[in-house]
């Protein structure tokens, strides 16, 4: 019995899911389980970025509904991957990395807010099932294949 594949929006969902848990695990980690806890984040986002960058925004300029998103979506991105690379090189423990990281969380929670109320709306009322399960096959090809280059991003 096959399973079914998901669509694009649920995987998206799954992943704002995912690092919200993170954010939480991040508030009371210490130590190494911080410096850990980090990494996660960092290749969650990452990854979830560059996905819907590649696969994502591309498919909602096709459509006026939507295409106004995609600007906002991608700036929103940018402040996060500048986050994140600054982040990478500071200890978890020190003030500017705390300040840093509950910026980041605030701007990722405004961004996955955003994101499923107002942008899921204009996609459900322009994308069909079809186009939506395909993006989700494509979604998550995306995520796999950039995965070993996310990995190797960490550790410089």
């Amino acid at each position: 019995m096959k399973t079914q594949a998901k669509d694009i929006l649920s995987l998206i969902e799954t992943d704002h899911e995912k690092v919200e848990q993170l954010f939480e695990q991040m508030a009371e980690a210490k130590g190494a389980k911080a410096h850990t806890c980090f990494n996660q984040i960092y290749k969650e986002l990452t990854l979830h970025a560059k996905a819907e960058e590649l696969v994502f925004y591309p498919a909602m300029l096709e459509y006026e509904e939507t295409k106004q998103y995609v600007e906002e979506a991608e700036s929103e991105h940018n402040s996060a991957k500048i986050l994140l690379e600054q982040m990478k090189s500071l200890n978890p423990k020190d003030e500017e990395f705390q300040t840093k990281l509950t910026y980041l969380q605030e701007t990722m929670l405004h961004h996955i807010e955003e994101e499923e109320s107002e942008l899921f709306e204009a996609v459900e009322s322009c994308m069909d099932e079809p186009m939506l399960q395909k993006l989700g096959e494509e979604f998550q090809a995306a995520k796999q294949k950039l995965e070993s280059e996310v990995d190797l991003a960490l550790t410089q």
